[in-house]
């Protein structure tokens, strides 16, 4: 189910905290639109983020995010804390699925 109603999302940079509007498109998981500031020279202004802060996968448009995240639903219960999700987690197979939707790694961009 998507939720529409208004959310927010915090995370946090080197720099500092930010908190910006979300939507959740899976139990658990966030999609938000990073400030221009926050990595300003990237073309990858949408994220997927777990509700814990920690950052999933970018993407270039919001759509591909939203897809994202629905197309890693079902490889965990993204509403457990993230040190839970960190031993249950392919994480190799959450970046493969999230790259047939137009998402990458944060780690490579």
């Amino acid at each position: 189910m998507t939720s529409t109603a208004s959310l927010t999302h915090t995370f946090q940079t080197d720099v500092r905290e930010y908190t910006v509007p979300a939507t959740s498109p899976v139990p658990g998981l966030l999609v938000y639109q990073i400030p221009d500031e926050v990595e300003p020279l990237s073309a990858l202004r949408w994220s997927v983020g777990h509700h814990s802060g920690l950052l999933i996968a970018s993407a270039m448009y919001e759509d591909d995010a939203i897809r994202g995240a629905k197309k890693i639903a079902d490889l965990a219960d993204w509403t457990a804390p993230a040190h839970e999700l960190r031993a249950v987690v392919d994480t190799d197979e959450v970046y493969k699925q999230v790259a047939w939707v137009g998402c990458e790694n944060p780690a490579y961009t």
